[in-house]
């Protein structure tokens, strides 16, 4: 085997398992995922990482997108979530994010991201209803429907992982 087909291996290798590590603590490696895939393929001429393959992960990844949009919004609209609170999520997620990989990096990220999504959508729900109640609600549905986009994704992460893992050229 030629050198420089066990490095590209290996980086392939390293980036597919950095891709599934990075969607499991919230960031977005589904993305790095199928463009390694994609760049792999390029290498490869679409010789052994062929098109159909790219396709399947393609959809995949659109799926679990999708997926994850649809149980957050779920989970927001089963408990009659105000348009506040379902902005105040994305932006909670993303200030929970940061501020969580800064105090604990990479599972800081996660739980920063949960934490904060929570925290924005019942204060924002709060502010709207005056309702304590209904702002816990909303907040733990928002949070329930995270954790299921978190496994929908982590699944397809490792799904598209182990279809183009197999598509390795090892000669």
């Amino acid at each position: 085997m030629e050198s420089t087909v066990m490095i590209a291996n290996i980086a392939f290798i390293l980036a597919i398992l950095a891709g599934v590590i990075m969607t499991i603590i919230g960031l977005p490696g589904n993305l790095l995922i199928l463009l390694t895939g994609l760049l792999y393929g390029y290498y490869d001429h679409f010789d052994k990482m062929d098109y159909a393959v790219l396709v399947i992960v393609l959809g995949i990844f659109i799926i679990a997108e999708i997926l994850e949009f649809v149980a957050g919004v779920v989970g927001a609209k089963k408990e009659k979530a105000s348009k506040r609170a379902m902005f105040a999520t994305f932006i909670g997620t993303i200030v929970g994010g940061i501020w969580g990989t800064a105090i604990l990096p990479v599972i800081g990220s996660l739980l920063g991201a949960l934490c904060g999504a929570f925290i924005a959508t019942a204060l924002a729900e709060y502010s709207k209803t005056k309702d304590l109640e209904q702002a816990k609600r909303v907040g733990k549905s928002v949070l329930k429907g995270q954790i299921i986009a978190i496994i929908i994704k982590s699944t397809a992460a490792v799904s598209m992982a182990i279809l183009l893992l197999y598509q390795l050229n090892w000669h």
